[in-house]
C-alpha cells in the first residue's frame, strides 16, 4: 500500500482515496478564496467554511490541474480523503501532523530530523511530541511525510492534524414549554414522568450548594452573560473566546452569543444557573463558571491547545457536541493531551474532569469491527448511511466522562448513542433522531438567549426555555453534579469522581426504547450498553465523596546489593502497612556502574504490574542518581489509583559483559488518599 493510500490516526492505519472533485483550500475568508481561484483561472462550483480559515471547495474543472494552478499561485490547497467504499466520509487534512520520538531520543537527532524532512515545529506539547508543519521544501504532503516519519525506529507515531467538522448534540423540538426542572426534583409521578427519574438535587445540596472554589467549564458556542442566572458574586471567573489564526489559538473575552449561538447559554445554565429567586437553577448553583466559546471546525492541535487552557483555569470541563456515525479516531496526539490533563491537569493539579455527551444518533461510540447499516441525519437535517467502523472522537477517550440520555419516564432516550464507553447517563428529552417525532417524555428547562440574532434561541420572546435536550443537556447535568462530589472533597482526582459516578448511579431503569437499539440494555454485572453505569444520583455522589486527608508516604530502601555482570536478576524488596491510593509517585535510585547503557531497572507494584525505569541508555556513563518522576517519566502514570499497600520490589539487570556495580539504595515517594466509600 502506497503512502497516499492509508494514514495512521488512533494508533490505526486507515484506508483512504482521494475524493473526486473536492479540495481544501487556506484563506483568511470567503472572498480571499475566491479570489485566490480566479487568479489561478480555476472555477469552482460550491465554496463553504469549514474550519478557521479553511474553506472546502468542489472544483468544476480538473482536480488534479486545478491543485496545481493554485499551487503554482502560492496557495495552500489539498485534496479531500475518504474511505474507500464510504462516499459520505470525510477527512480534511491540515498542513501540520503530530509526531512522537521514542523515550530516549537524543534532541540531536529530533534535530537532525527536522533538518532532513524540511518541517518546522509548530509547537512542542511535551513529552517527546511535537507538532510539526510541512513546507514548500519537504516537497510532500504532510499524509506521505508522517507515513515516511512512522517508519523511523525512534518513532512512536506520527499522525495529520485533522480538522473536524462536530455536531451539536441538541434537537429543537416543538413541544410546549415546562415550568419545572422535573431533571433535578421529580418526587412523584405525573404526565410523561415517573417519580425517581430525576437525579435527587435537593437532597445533595443538604450537604453543598457548590463551591466558588470549583470551577465548570462550558465550551460550546455563545453564552448570554447578561442573563439574570449567571449573576453572582465571582460567578464567572473568566472568558475565553478562541480562535484559530495561521496556525495559531488566539483568545478574546468576547463570549456573547452571534447570530445562530443557541446552544451554550442552555448548556451553561443546566450546570451552574445560580439561585437567585427567579428563572432556573442549576446543578450545581454555587459553583463557578469559565465560559468558552469555539468554532465547531477545530483541528486536533487546536483543540488540545484549548484543552490545556481550560485546563489551567477550570476543574470541570462540559462538551455537548461530537461526531455522528463515523470511523473518526482521536490523532494520538490528542489522545495524549487528553489523557495528561485527566491525570495531572485542572486548577487543583489532581486531573481535569472531562464531561463529554455520547451523541444524538442511536448508534455505537465505538465498534471497529461493525457492519451495520446506521441511518443518521447531518447537519443539514439530511438522511443519511454509513456501515464502516466507527470510532466517534473523543467519546470514545477512555478517560472521559461519556454520558447517554435518559427520559422522565426512566426509559431510554430515544435517539440516546450507546456502548461500552458510556459512564452513566442523565435524565433529558425524548424524539426520534430521524423524524424529529417528539416522543413521550419531559423536555429540560433551563436558560435561554434572547435577542442574539436569528436561530440563538430555544424560546422566542423568553429568558428560559423547556424545549432543550439531547445528551447535550445530559452532560452539563453530570457536569454539575461533578463540580458538587469536587466541592464536597476538593482533594479527589479526576479518575476518583468518575469513580464516584459509576459506584452510586442508579440502575431502577426500564429497559425500555421508543427506537430499535442493535444491543440490549439489561444491566449485566452492573453495566448497560445504553445507561452506562447508571442514572447519575447527585445526593449518593455527594454523600460518597466523603473528604479524606491527603498523606505523604516516603521509605528508603537500603539495598547494598551487588549486580551481576550479565547474569540474573536482582532485587530488593519493601512492605508498606499503609493502604490509601497512590495520586503521585516517585522512585529514587542510588545504582553505582561504569557502563548504566548496560542496565535495565524496573520497579514492581504489589499487583504485579512494571514500570521500566531505565533501560540500557546513558551508554558509557557512570552511575545513576535520581529521582523519576511522572512528568518525566509519563508511565508511571499507571500506577495512579493503585493500592500502595504491599510488596514493592525494584529489579536490575546487566544484559552485558565487562562492567559490574551496585544497587546502594532506593526509594518510594508517593502521595496517598484514602479509597472513596462505597454507596450503602
Amino acid at each position: 500500500m502506497s503512502t497516499n493510500e492509508y494514514f495512521w490516526q488512533g494508533g490505526r492505519k486507515i484506508p483512504i482515496e482521494q475524493a473526486e472533485s473536492n479540495i481544501t483550500l487556506h484563506a483568511s475568508d470567503v472572498e480571499a478564496a475566491q479570489a485566490a481561484t480566479e487568479q489561478a483561472g480555476v472555477g469552482l462550483e460550491a465554496i463553504n467554511r469549514v474550519g478557521p480559515e479553511l474553506f472546502r471547495a468542489t472544483v468544476s474543472s480538473d482536480r488534479d490541474a486545478s491543485i496545481a494552478r493554485l499551487r503554482q499561485s502560492g496557495n495552500v490547497v489539498h485534496h479531500i480523503y475518504r474511505t474507500p467504499g464510504e462516499p459520505d466520509s470525510e477527512y480534511l487534512i491540515t498542513d501540520t501532523f503530530f509526531i512522537k520520538f521514542k523515550p530516549g531520543t537524543t534532541a540531536q537527532t529530533i534535530q537532525q530530523f527536522l533538518q532532513d524532512e524540511k518541517v518546522e515545529v509548530v509547537e512542542d506539547l511535551g513529552q517527546n511530541i511535537l507538532l510539526v508543519r510541512v513546507t514548500t521544501a519537504t516537497g510532500r504532503n504532510p499524509i506521505k511525510t508522517a507515513n515516511k516519519a512512522a517508519t523511523r525506529d525512534d518513532v512512536e507515531y506520527a499522525e495529520p492534524n485533522l480538522v473536524r467538522q462536530l455536531q451539536k448534540f441538541a434537537f429543537i423540538p416543538a413541544d410546549e414549554l415546562f415550568s419545572q426542572q422535573w431533571h433535578l426534583h421529580a418526587p412523584q409521578d405525573g404526565t410523561d414522568l415517573v417519580a425517581g427519574a430525576d437525579i435527587f438535587a435537593p437532597d445533595a445540596w443538604e450537604i453543598t450548594r457548590g463551591s466558588r472554589e470549583i470551577v465548570i467549564c462550558v465550551a460550546d458556542d455563545g453564552f448570554d452573560l447578561t442573563h439574570p442566572d449567571f449573576q453572582g458574586v465571582n460567578k464567572v471567573v473568566g472568558r475565553l473566546n478562541a480562535f484559530e489564526s495561521n496556525g495559531n489559538v488566539f483568545f478574546t473575552e468576547d463570549v456573547m452569543p452571534k447570530p445562530g449561538d443557541y446552544h451554550g447559554t442552555p448548556c451553561a445554565g443546566v450546570a451552574i444557573a445560580e439561585i437567585n429567586g427567579q428563572g432556573t437553577v442549576g446543578v450545581a448553583p454555587g459553583c463557578a463558571f469559565l465560559p468558552v466559546r469555539f468554532p465547531l471546525q477545530f483541528d486536533d492541535a487546536a483543540m488540545a491547545k484549548m484543552f490545556q487552557q481550560i485546563s489551567r483555569q477550570a476543574d470541570v470541563v462540559s462538551c455537548s457536541w461530537g461526531y455522528g456515525p463515523a470511523d473518526a479516531p482521536l490523532s494520538r496526539g490528542f489522545f495524549d493531551v487528553l489523557s495528561e490533563l485527566v491525570r495531572t491537569g485542572g486548577r487543583r493539579g489532581k486531573g481535569l474532569v472531562i464531561c463529554v455527551a455520547a451523541g444524538n444518533n442511536n448508534c455505537p461510540v465505538k465498534d471497529l469491527t461493525n457492519t451495520r447499516a446506521y441511518q443518521y441525519a447531518d447537519n443539514f437535517g439530511r438522511t443519511r448511511s454509513y456501515s464502516g467502523r466507527i470510532d466517534r472522537w473523543i467519546a470514545a477517550h477512555p478517560d472521559v466522562i461519556t454520558v447517554s440520555g435518559s427520559t422522565s419516564r426512566k426509559t431510554r432516550s430515544a435517539y440516546s448513542s450507546w456502548g461500552r464507553e458510556i459512564c452513566v447517563c442523565a435524565p433529558t428529552d425524548n424524539w426520534n433522531d430521524l423524524t424529529f417525532n417528539i416522543l413521550p417524555g419531559r423536555g429540560v428547562t433551563t436558560t435561554d438567549n434572547e435577542g442574539a440574532g436569528a436561530g440563538s434561541d430555544f424560546t422566542p420572546n423568553s429568558r428560559y426555555t423547556g424545549r432543550f435536550g439531547g445528551t447535550s443537556s445530559a452532560t452539563p447535568t453530570v457536569a454539575g453534579v461533578c463540580g458538587l462530589i469536587l466541592s464536597r472533597n476538593p482533594n479527589l482526582t479526576a479518575l476518583q469522581v468518575k469513580q464516584i459516578l459509576q459506584q452510586t448511579a442508579d440502575k431502577d431503569l426500564k429497559i425500555e426504547s421508543d427506537t430499535p437499539v442493535n444491543e440490549p440494555g439489561d444491566f449485566v454485572d452492573g453495566f448497560s450498553f445504553w445507561f452506562g453505569h447508571g442514572k447519575v444520583n447527585a445526593a449518593k455522589a455527594v454523600k460518597a465523596a466523603v473528604p479524606n486527608s491527603e498523606s505523604s508516604f516516603e521509605q528508603v530502601v537500603q539495598a547494598d546489593l551487588e549486580i551481576p555482570d550479565t547474569s540474573s536478576p536482582i532485587f530488593s524488596k519493601l512492605e508498606v502497612a499503609q493502604d490509601g491510593v497512590i495520586s503521585d509517585i516517585r522512585i529514587g535510585i542510588d545504582v553505582t556502574h561504569t557502563f548504566i547503557g548496560d542496565l535495565r531497572i524496573d520497579v514492581i507494584a504489589p499487583d504485579g504490574s512494571a514500570v521500566t525505569l531505565h533501560d540500557r541508555t546513558g551508554s558509557f556513563t557512570d552511575d545513576i542518581r535520581k529521582v523519576y518522576t511522572i512528568s518525566e517519566l509519563p508511565a508511571l502514570r499507571g500506577l495512579i489509583g493503585k493500592h500502595i499497600q504491599g510488596t514493592w520490589g525494584v529489579r536490575v539487570v546487566d544484559t552485558w559483559r565487562m562492567d559490574v556495580g551496585r544497587l546502594n539504595s532506593w526509594r518510594l515517594i508517593a502521595k496517598v488518599t484514602a479509597s472513596p466509600s462505597p454507596p450503602s
